[in-house]
């Protein structure tokens, strides 16, 4: 993927994340320039009514320094840089803060699959228990003890983070996630959730895995909510 097709593709994520309404004006997310140690990362921005265009992302290394680009890197790189540094499968990072997600942490209320969408995110989900602004190094280290080798973390009153191979598998379980944990809270409320099986996860990850021999199993997905938020 050239460079232009990256910035073109993570400006995309931005707009169908925004459009879906997760994200909010303190949103942001990233993605590791393949075969160097730095990353796009989408800048601040005042309001989510602007236009987020590809050629506003800031370039960062990883100590979050920023490189190129324009716009104002966002408080809460560090999140990103220590990911992309540590983690092989963190290409592209995204920390939004949609609502079902943040009450589910802030009810205390433990993570479970029970969709066939958010098998991909496990049969848990960590919450970063503090609640505070992620802004220097030993947060990074916080915040890599907590999500291990988890494909999301729910930051407890202050939103989510998801972790993905690729831009469209990073917007995939930012949205599932959300569908997710509103299930989940609406299923609570009738009396209990039943929550996917293992062998029900691991059923729909073999499915999955199956139509990755083909091609990036998140891609359809990803290009069918490009569509449909362009409407």
């Amino acid at each position: 993927m050239s460079d232009a097709e990256l910035k073109q593709k993570l400006a995309t994520c931005w707009r169908i994340l925004n459009k879906l309404g997760l994200f909010d004006i303190y949103g942001h997310i990233s993605c590791r320039v393949p075969g160097s140690d730095t990353f796009y990362i989408t800048a601040t921005l005042g309001s989510t009514k602007e236009v987020f265009k590809p050629d506003s992302l800031v370039l960062c290394d990883y100590t979050g320094k920023k490189l190129g680009g324009n716009g104002t890197v966002p408080l809460e790189v560090v999140l990103h840089s220590v990911l992309h540094k540590t983690r092989e499968d963190a290409v592209c990072v995204a920390h939004v803060h949609p609502y079902y997600s943040m009450a589910l942490a802030i009810a205390g209320i433990p993570f479970s699959p029970v969709t066939l969408q958010g098998a991909p995110l496990g049969d848990g989900v960590p919450v970063y228990e503090k609640s505070e602004i992620l802004v220097n190094e030993e947060h990074g280290k916080k915040l890599l003890g907590a999500v291990g080798s988890a494909k999301a973390i729910l930051l407890r009153g202050h939103g989510v983070i998801t972790v993905g191979a690729s831009i469209e598998e990073t917007t995939y379980l930012t949205i599932y996630l959300e569908e997710n944990c509103k299930y989940l809270l609406e299923a609570a409320k009738a009396g209990k959730a039943v929550p996917l099986t293992r062998e029900e996860i691991k059923e729909r990850m073999d499915q999955m895995a199956e139509s990755a021999k083909k091609g990036n199993p998140y891609k359809r997905i990803f290009d069918l909510f490009d569509e449909k938020t362009r409407q």
